[in-house]
């Protein structure tokens, strides 16, 4: 495969051309579905962000909670002693209500944005992938650094001219003469 950018050639094994920086995750695709771009209907068209999903658990939790009440309520009207059913159905009910309003008030809906600009407006389209700048940069290798990282590196001292110590042997031999 080449770099639509700068013409390197790249291994099918690279995420980024070796030149320039370009990503090279979406050429791959490109190329393995024969030209055409992604379907809307994909995989990142249908992700739900963490906003929705935490307000559909709820909203589960909530209906599961309201259909065991009525389930004690029924069971209630045969036999008095259901009646007890009820507290776990308004515990499980009330739990729903704090997951909905958790999911709606706590957590991030600014997938859902990402998700709209990044969707293609049709299916299958055979029309060259748009590079502006803007997104372009987003995929590529930062910039080559201009100062070298062995600028950053400590200066080591030179060895070579530091004096050997002085044997044991040396010292011992001069207090011996002393003696004398």
């Amino acid at each position: 495969m080449f770099c639509p950018r700068c013409s390197q050639q790249a291994s099918d094994d690279v995420r980024f051309c070796s030149r320039c920086g370009l990503s090279l995750d979406a050429v791959t695709e490109l190329v393995e579905s024969g030209g055409y771009r992604a379907s809307a209907t994909g995989e990142g068209a249908l992700a739900l962000t963490p906003r929705q999903r935490g307000t559909r658990k709820g909203a589960l939790i909530m209906v599961a909670g309201v259909t065991f009440a009525v389930l004690a309520v029924l069971l209630t009207l045969f036999k008095e002693d259901f009646f007890v059913l009820m507290l776990p159905a308004a515990l499980v009910f009330t739990i729903g209500l704090m997951r909905m309003l958790y999911g709606l008030l706590l957590e991030d809906d600014s997938a859902r944005s990402k998700a709209a600009k990044r969707a293609p407006a049709t299916t299958h389209e055979k029309a060259p992938p748009k590079l502006d700048r803007a997104s372009a940069r987003g995929a590529q290798l930062p910039p080559a650094r201009s100062v070298p990282a062995s600028v950053f590196t400590s200066v080591r001292a030179d060895t070579s001219d530091m004096a050997a110590p002085p044997s044991v042997t040396e010292s011992t031999t001069r207090l011996l003469e002393e003696d004398k």
